[in-house]
């Protein structure tokens, strides 16, 4: 039988203080961003996504969108945007919000030719 891997307290603090950084630059950078386009007033795309089972057209409606650039409901239910800051903000506070994202540019990993995508 095997024994469980023990990791003493002060590794594994120091572990998660190095990592806490690397883990939360993503969001701090979102956050430095939305904190520039409600300062200036500005209108930037977002992609909302909503909790299962949440009606875009009431969520929109209850934080004051009103027109999206698309409603999404099939694989996941949520709506794109131009959202000023006070939109955003009541997005971000909304009990059926999961995430909002700036939208942005998205690359994919390069495919060799002839691969078919079957493993």
């Amino acid at each position: 039988m095997r024994r469980p891997l023990v990791i003493p307290r002060p590794v594994l603090a120091a572990v998660l203080l190095l990592a806490a950084p690397v883990a939360l630059a993503p969001a701090a950078y979102a956050d430095a961003a939305d904190h520039a386009v409600q300062e200036a007033g500005e209108r930037t795309t977002y992609i909302v996504t909503l909790a299962p089972g949440a009606d875009p057209e009431r969520v929109m409606r209850e934080t004051g969108v009103t027109e999206a650039r698309y409603v999404y409901r099939s694989a996941v239910r949520g709506f794109a945007a131009d959202l000023d800051g006070r939109q955003l903000a009541a997005l971000r506070a909304h009990p059926d919000v999961s995430a909002v994202e700036r939208d942005g540019r998205a690359v994919g990993a390069p495919v060799e030719e002839g691969t078919t995508g079957r493993w």
